[in-house]
């Protein structure tokens, strides 16, 4: 049977912060699915927020990613990356540009799965504590920047071609998703300070 004290982790930002303010198990089981709820919106925003390149558009959505995972841990980032690619998967325009399962079938499909991916392995590092400290905090960006653009290149690679892959689906977005992994990864040990 689930041990109630261990139903919300309390290594990451997001769980010290529950556990520090709310005492009642049930508020803090609300609190949780609520920023469930609320960073899988964030994601929809972050894909939005787009240069309409072809065929992978630039987007806010690997930096909210990557903030998300550090943040939240594995259990809640992992469950918000899955809510919002489940969104996708029903039907809503919740991706860069649109929704539906043959959206994860195209060349951005491997990004997205890769969005998941990382959720799971930087949360797991979150969860050690790896997010308190800004070396920590960037490495463990960079694990999960490399396993985004990996799975999606992999994809987009099979669809159009290696050399394509690249071209279109790496190099444009290199440099600038590097110095957003690094504001992130600087910036999330700040929050830890917050919750304090």
């Amino acid at each position: 049977m689930l041990n109630q004290t261990n139903a919300v982790n309390t290594e990451t930002w997001v769980g010290n912060l529950i556990n520090k303010n709310i005492e009642n198990i049930n508020v803090k089981i609300f609190f949780s699915i609520f920023t469930v709820f609320l960073g899988s919106l964030l994601l929809i925003v972050s894909a939005k927020i787009k240069v309409p390149l072809y065929p992978v558009p630039m987007t806010l959505q690997p930096m909210a990613v990557l903030m998300i995972a550090i943040l939240f841990g594995r259990n809640l980032a992992t469950l918000t990356v899955g809510l919002y690619i489940f969104k996708g998967i029903i039907g809503l325009p919740v991706f860069a540009f649109g929704g539906g399962l043959m959206y994860l079938m195209g060349p951005t499909g491997g990004f997205i799965l890769g969005f998941f991916v990382s959720a799971f392995i930087i949360g797991y590092l979150a969860d050690r504590g790896w997010g308190k400290k800004i070396s920590l905090s960037i490495i463990s960006m960079l694990i999960g920047l490399v396993i985004i653009y990996t799975l999606g290149i992999f994809q987009l690679a099979l669809l159009k071609g290696f050399n394509f892959a690249l071209l279109k689906g790496f190099y444009p977005f290199l440099l600038g998703d590097f110095y957003k992994l690094l504001l992130a990864g600087i910036i999330a040990p700040y929050f830890w300070k917050i919750s304090k």
